[in-house]
């Protein structure tokens, strides 16, 4: 297998593993205020003048976490820093929450860094988004020993 096929997989893993960890946030109250799959329709509206629904939002989650980032990773895998897969991984996490805060809060009307949500959204999407690398990059490492 391909490394971008392994890339992929390894995306839908830890795309699965945040799409349930994000619904057990919401679920639990923490942080109701903050819903990723409404951030994501609404720069999609601002970004593409389309109306803004969930359905729209969970789609670009499934397709930016699966293909984008997981195919991504694995073009990358191989020439980013770091002893292992787990490392990489951890170190493409911290890149896609950097452009996430960049360019998707701005899109969505939340400002640089979603700072619009409040104070803790910056660190909690990027937990978020080191939670996402770490899974990835062990899921990828484990599918280039198989």
């Amino acid at each position: 297998m391909a490394d971008l096929g392994r890339g992929i997989i390894a995306g839908l893993v830890a795309t699965l593993v945040m799409t349930i960890l994000m619904v057990f946030r919401l679920a639990a109250g923490i942080m109701p205020w903050f819903n990723p799959i409404e951030v994501m329709s609404l720069a999609a509206q601002t970004a593409m003048n389309v109306v803004a629904v969930d359905v729209l939002g969970w789609f670009i989650h499934f397709v930016v976490g699966v293909l984008l980032w997981g195919g991504l990773f694995g073009l990358l895998a191989g020439f980013l820093p770091g002893g292992g897969y787990l490392a990489r991984g951890l170190i493409f996490g911290v890149l896609a929450w950097l452009l996430v805060m960049v360019v998707l809060f701005p899109l969505a009307g939340s400002g640089l860094f979603g700072m619009g949500f409040g104070a803790l959204i910056p660190f909690g999407t990027l937990l978020s988004h080191l939670i996402y690398g770490a899974v990835l990059g062990a899921s990828f490492g484990w599918l280039k020993r198989l």
